[in-house]
């Protein structure tokens, strides 16, 4: 969908989804592709950064952005911000998940703590986890499981 003042090859992709699912591997992909690409931007400058996308004229036509649970508490706010967003400017909202399972391989491979379970096991946080990112999973245009994806994939 275009919207008003956005160039017609314009792409704006909201990236997210639990830790481990292969987000930052996704988004590496994108800046790979010539994507202007955002790790972890706070969810509150989501608008401004939007704004300046829309100014920059042909300058930065594709961009892409991550936003997870490392965002703590001001995660909450994403899914009123994302709304609000779609209403001014075209951006798709991606999720990027994977089964239980995968996720507790990958952690368990690659000896990184989860960020949710620091105190707890790499399950549990993931459990964690996957509720507080369920408002967000439904707003999603587009699911991505990689639990069956290797990274080269």
């Amino acid at each position: 969908m275009k919207r008003i003042g956005q160039p017609a090859s314009s792409q704006f992709i909201i990236l997210t989804g639990l830790s481990g699912s292969g987000k930052g591997t996704i988004l590496k992909t994108f800046e790979d592709l010539g994507d202007y690409c955002v790790d972890n931007l706070p969810v509150d400058l989501i608008p401004t950064f939007a704004d300046l996308l829309g100014q920059s004229g042909s300058e930065i036509n594709r961009a892409a952005l991550l936003v997870d649970v490392r965002e703590g508490g001001a995660l909450g706010r994403f899914p009123r911000l994302y709304r609000e967003l779609q209403r001014r400017q075209a951006a798709t909202l991606v999720f990027v998940e994977a089964a239980d399972e995968a996720l507790v391989r990958r952690f368990s491979e690659t000896r990184r703590p989860h960020p949710l379970g620091l105190n707890k096991t790499i399950l549990s946080g993931i459990r964690a986890e996957r509720q507080m990112m369920q408002p967000i999973r439904q707003l999603a245009d587009v699911v991505i499981d990689t639990s069956r994806f290797t990274v080269h994939e």
